[in-house]
């Protein structure tokens, strides 16, 4: 009888260690569509977009050999003033989770203008949080 029960035992865990990391993953892609795609990048829903974007967020580009930065607020303000632009189209290209930290690429795709954005985020007691990204920003034909 004890032989079953470990046995049991151990068959009831392997689902639990085998799809540990999925609700991570689901939560990010979560926050990635609601918060960066639809909430900041579309402007859709800026509070949206604050419920999973840090409050510390930048956001790095390069121009040169130099980088700018922009905080959230910064590209929220920016986004207001182009309320009509199209909505993007996008892929998630992958999510790496490790432990509390994970990046994720996404393509973006908005008329003639291809964006790849790395996205960094970590995982807070209140839940996953982007606090970080830099992205390639270009013209395609």
């Amino acid at each position: 009888m004890y032989k079953k029960v470990i046995i049991l035992s151990c068959l009831l865990a392997i689902p639990f260690f085998i799809f540990s990391q999925e609700p991570d993953s689901l939560q990010i892609r979560s926050v990635i569509e609601n918060s960066y795609i639809e909430g900041l990048i579309n402007g859709k829903d800026f509070v949206e977009a604050k419920k999973g974007i840090h409050h510390d967020f930048k956001i790095l580009g390069r121009k040169g050999d130099s980088l700018t930065e922009k905080s959230i607020d910064d590209w929220i303000k920016q986004r207001k003033k182009r309320p009509d632009l199209e909505k993007v189209k996008y892929k998630i290209c992958f999510i790496d989770i490790e432990e509390n930290a994970a990046v994720s690429k996404i393509e973006m795709f908005r008329g003639k203008i291809k964006a790849v954005d790395y996205v960094f985020l970590y995982k807070f007691n209140s839940g996953w949080k982007i606090v970080s990204a830099i992205d390639n920003v270009k013209r395609i034909k």
